[in-house]
């Protein structure tokens, strides 16, 4: 994983929530990470990492896997490579 694209607690992110039947999104907004938790089952023996974010839309806390999950990059950000 890149530095870039690494998510810490305390980071603004952008999220995104999908209808649970298909992929398409109904709601996006920002949120401050509070809680990385690293999960396993079966299925993902390796584990996978969800993310506990403050959505400042909705004012109340949700779990969010990646892709649905993002660094929120603002303009002056120094730290970013350009794409």
């Amino acid at each position: 994983m890149s530095e870039i694209n690494k998510i810490m607690v305390g980071d603004l992110v952008k999220w995104f929530e999908t209808y649970d039947d298909i992929g398409i999104i109904k709601d996006t907004g920002s949120g401050t990470v509070l809680e990385a938790q690293k999960i396993t089952n079966p299925y993902e023996p390796m584990g996978v990492l969800r993310y506990k974010v403050f959505c400042h839309k909705l004012c109340d806390t949700k779990w969010f896997y990646k892709p649905y999950i993002e660094t929120f990059i603002t303009k002056g950000d120094k730290n970013v490579k350009n794409r």
